[in-house]
């Protein structure tokens, strides 16, 4: 039986309020952080921050509308209580940047003791504590802070007179602080306040504004030693580049704007430009025009923005270039400019104004918070290679985007450090990569062309040079034998100093020397290009691999015991046949991976296309009606083509393993149909597959972009917030192999059909 109800109080020992604090505000960074945002968020126009080196003390001081008692009592004094969580909006309409209410412990983060001035519309307040009565055995309700009425000015109570900097004191702060605003003497430091602890902190504070946003908020920052010019922080502005990326998210629309600054063509452009392909559309982004990309979250995304709207300005800054590298590609000099990243960090976030730390702060271990460098690892394809895609590294790329408070499904982390995990920031990940990637395609479609260019261009001269060098040998050769006539008194009939059969003979075998080495690499490419589909396709279907492998080890293991327990042949030749049907399924498979490198397949002939598809297509006849699907294959008689066996039916294996996958979505029991239709006509020296498919079709990532799937690494079996599941090689194995025969590729029916695959393949007569 219950007896003598009474309440009873939670209560909080002193010391574990203190280590909340300690704990969301454990860097000196990050008070120094909170301590400016505070004085924004009360409006201020001037933050102060001073250390004296002969007192070993800090002032602080901002000139925004102070605190009034209740203020004090209500919200300063009572943790995790902030007067800005339900109206966050300051009296000048400003953001206000802070909700959680334990800002003021970063007083404590710097120092043991702390006094406190402040002047309201209501007159002035005098605030002191010693962190260090946190430290005992008291419970929260028991340390006390002592409050006092007072009518000193916020100069009088910073004694500025006394400062050992007095130019700054003189010349800069006695204007600013003669009104309302709040001053705080710290002193007992935690830290050496030498002057690597303070390039840090400018540093930091450089960073902690983005540049050309803040007008009405200045910081200064200074020491006895600072000269008066020095001490106003000036936010970090990037005026050396490669390239810019701008980028705005308005609903679901992402408009994206790419700035070259990355080339120079030393008075060579026009020359450039014709033989290396830039049409004119092209060449006027080389002279400072916008490039202008626009995109949709959930289009190309694949689910709606969950965020709102925001923006963003990113740098794509070179560390270093070699010599070899600046002449191919045409770069601006960079032998003088300094590592940016290190000066101003990487991509940073600012939310209202202020850096969300710790992201894009160099050294830290969100530095790379999107990943760049892995990124990088997956694809190392250098900027003018034909094959692979470039990517940038995350010390070359810098910048800023800019969120807001009212941005939704981006909170802070319990801890005040970053954002709270989860859709809406995985969403703003994939934005920004999906920007980056942008400014990848655009930068590697200038490198491709300027490489190809300089591979002419080296090609032309080391044949020029070799017939230098004959036309040398032969006018010495001349020289003597002029010599040897003047000594006989007789003169030889002249003769050309470069004969023409030498120069065809030299330039013939210098093409041969070329085209055996082109010939190697295209042969060992074409291996690879076979084992790589192989692998894709295996892959895929690697659970039911498994399966029959699994089925024919259990019927041969059950025909064994009737055999050797129960001496039962009928059972046991009943297993045998099962598991001989079993490796009948094996035998597709084979027929479609293994098979495809055979040695003469690896042969180049002439192949009749009809006979050739049609051997390979049975190949998958048994996979196909296993999975339900139709396939319908028509071809022209006597289309002879030389070719490797193996290229045409690489290209055949990745669009029928597409389709597949495709067929094989969650949303296949709405499929009326499981269809693949193949149709080759000839065309010239060449012929055409024109190939369809009834799944569902591109994503809508594609649907107005289908080229984008022939690039590497790109796959339509995305989910939000996760990595791209698949590959990403198929098709771009089979734009490799289309243009090694001088064909092309027709995706356009893609856009105007809502679903179905649909892909036009001509294949040129050129021989390779």
């Amino acid at each position: 039986m219950r007896k003598n109800a009474r309440p009873i109080e939670f209560n909080v020992d002193a010391y574990t309020a203190r280590l909340i604090g300690r704990e969301n505000v454990s860097k000196l960074e990050g008070a120094v952080l909170e301590i400016v945002k505070n004085a924004y968020d009360a409006d201020a126009r001037t933050f102060c921050l001073y250390y004296s080196n002969v007192r070993n003390c800090i002032y602080i001081m901002d000139n925004g509308h102070g605190m009034k008692e209740d203020v004090i009592r209500t919200h300063w004094m009572t943790i995790g209580n902030s007067s800005k969580k339900e109206s966050y909006l300051s009296p000048k309409k400003r953001i206000q940047t802070g909700a959680k209410g334990i800002g003021r412990f970063a007083l404590d983060r710097i120092s043991d003791r702390c006094r406190m001035l402040t002047i309201s519309e209501d007159g002035g307040l005098e605030w002191i504590v010693d962190w260090e009565d946190f430290s005992g055995s008291k419970t929260i309700s028991e340390v006390k802070a002592m409050l006092y009425d007072t009518d000193m000015s916020l100069l009088e109570y910073a004694d500025i007179i006394h400062w050992e900097n007095t130019a700054v004191a003189k010349e800069i702060l006695a204007c600013e602080f003669d009104g309302l605003g709040t001053v705080f003497c710290l002193e007992g430091l935690h830290d050496l306040w030498d002057q690597k602890t303070m390039s840090r902190l400018r540093n930091h504070l450089e960073n902690l504004l983005p540049p050309d946003v803040v007008e009405d908020f200045q910081i200064f920052f200074f020491d006895d030693e600072t000269a008066a010019e020095e001490a106003r922080i000036k936010s970090a502005n990037v005026d050396s580049y490669d390239y810019k990326i701008e980028f705005q998210v308005t609903g679901d629309c992402l408009k994206i704007r790419i700035m070259r600054n990355e080339f120079d063509f030393r008075g060579e452009a026009q020359k450039v430009f014709e033989q290396a392909g830039f049409d004119d559309d092209e060449q006027k982004y080389f002279y400072g025009n916008e490039r202008e990309i626009e995109a949709f979250i959930n289009r190309d995304l694949g689910n709606s923005n969950c965020i709102g709207n925001y923006r963003g300005t990113l740098y794509f800054n070179k560390i270093s270039a070699t010599e070899k590298d600046r002449e191919k590609f045409y770069y601006k000099d960079i032998k003088d400019r300094m590592n940016l990243t290190k000066k101003f960090g990487g991509i940073k976030l600012y939310r209202d104004k202020f850096r969300v730390r710790p992201y894009g702060e160099y050294g830290d271990n969100d530095f790379d918070w999107l990943e760049l460098s892995a990124r990088r690892n997956r694809s190392p394809a250098g900027l003018g290679k034909a094959n692979g895609q470039w990517r940038v590294g995350a010390e070359q790329m810098l910048g800023s985007v800019y969120i807001s408070r009212n941005n939704t499904n981006l909170d802070d982390a319990a801890n005040r450090n970053g954002i709270q995990e989860g859709a809406g920031f995985n969403q703003l990940k994939q934005v920004i990569i999906y920007v980056i990637s942008e400014f990848e395609k655009d930068r590697q479609s200038v490198g491709r062309k300027l490489a190809e260019y300089a591979r002419n261009q080296n090609s032309v001269q080391q044949q020029i040079q070799q017939i230098r060098q004959i036309a040398e040998e032969g006018q010495q050769q001349k020289k003597e034998q002029d010599n040897r006539d003047d000594r006989v008194g007789s003169k030889a009939e002249s003769v050309p100093l470069v004969k023409a059969s030498e120069v065809v003979n030299l330039l013939d075998a210098m093409e041969q020397e070329h085209e055996e080495e082109r010939q190697e690499v295209r042969d060992e490419s074409r291996m690879l290009q076979t084992l790589a589909t192989t692998g894709i396709i295996t892959n895929m279907f690697m659970h039911e691999i498994r399966t029959l492998t699994n089925n024919i080890g259990q019927e041969l293991d059950a025909a064994y015991e009737a055999i050797q327990y129960d001496h039962d042949i009928d059972t046991a030749l009943s297993n045998i046949r099962q598991a001989i049907t079993f490796k009948k399924n094996f035998s597709s498979w084979f027929g479609v991976t293994l098979e495809s490198i055979r040695k003469d397949k690896r042969l180049r002939k002439k192949h009749n296309i009809k006979e050739m598809m049609g051997r390979f297509l049975e190949t998958w006849a048994d996979i196909l009606d296993k999975n339900d699907v139709r396939l319908y294959f028509e071809c022209d008689d006597d289309i002879l083509f030389m070719c490797f066996e193996f290229d045409v039916e690489n290209i055949i294996s990745n669009l029928i393993s597409n389709s597949l996958a495709a067929f094989d979505r969650e949303m296949d029991a709405l499929l009326e149909k499981r269809e693949i239709c193949i149709s080759i006509t000839a065309e010239n020296a060449g012929f055409e597959i024109a190939y369809y498919d009834t799944g569902w079709g591109l994503i809508e990532k594609y649907k107005t972009r289908p080229e984008l799937i022939l690039d590497a690494f790109e796959s339509s079996k995305i989910t939000m917030g996760q990595e791209e599941d698949g590959t990403g090689m198929g098709m771009w194995i089979v734009n490799k192999i289309v243009r090694e025969y001088n064909g092309d590729i027709d995706l356009s029916a893609n856009i105007k059909n809502d679903t179905g695959f649909y892909i036009r393949i001509r294949m040129g007569g050129k021989d390779v």
